[in-house]
């Protein structure tokens, strides 16, 4: 079956494409009706034009992070592990859900000991529409990008997600 989305050829039967993750149940494959489900369908993330992401190793300390997030001015880190293959995400959320309020001495902590454990990722010729069902789905802000090797190779907020869609359709 193709899919209506990214357009790969999936064997009969399968519930989702093996490209783009896009559901292929009958229910769900329906005629795009309007420019932003065409966009979102037919546009891949790349065109978001992701950023390299802030990467940090399993072995860095809490405090050696939120500085890094401090001075770039940024939400997240992205965690690697020594093969440089993604092994988590440290966001602010992670720091207010589990940091904040602790006594706790930050240069002593690892950020192994707080990072999202094996995030949600994506790669970026995947379709917008994919990113965006994985981050509403899963309730984040970021989505790394990750090549063949899953070493990550970019990032994208729901920021990014927004700012293309108000320049595209607004």
């Amino acid at each position: 079956m193709k899919c209506p989305s990214c357009g790969h050829q999936n064997l009969p039967g399968v519930d989702a494409c093996e490209q783009c993750q896009t559901s292929l149940t009958q229910e769900d494959v329906r005629k795009v009706q309007t420019d932003v489900e065409r966009s979102l369908m037919q546009e891949q993330i790349r065109c978001l034009q992701p950023v390299e992401p802030l990467t940090v190793d399993l072995k860095t300390t809490l405090k050696q992070a939120i500085q890094i997030m401090r001075n770039k001015n940024i939400g997240c880190v992205v965690v690697t592990d020594d093969a440089g293959k993604l092994a988590g995400i440290l966001t602010e959320r992670d720091l207010l859900q589990k940091v904040a309020g602790q006594n706790l001495d930050h240069s002593r902590c690892l950020v192994d000991d707080f990072m999202s454990p094996a995030p949600e990722c994506s790669k970026s010729e995947h379709p917008l529409a994919y990113a965006l069902q994985r981050m509403i789905i899963s309730d984040i802000r970021y989505l790394p990008l990750v090549d063949e090797n899953d070493r990550p190779e970019g990032i994208i907020s729901s920021r990014d997600v927004i700012a293309y869609m108000q320049k595209r359709f607004i």
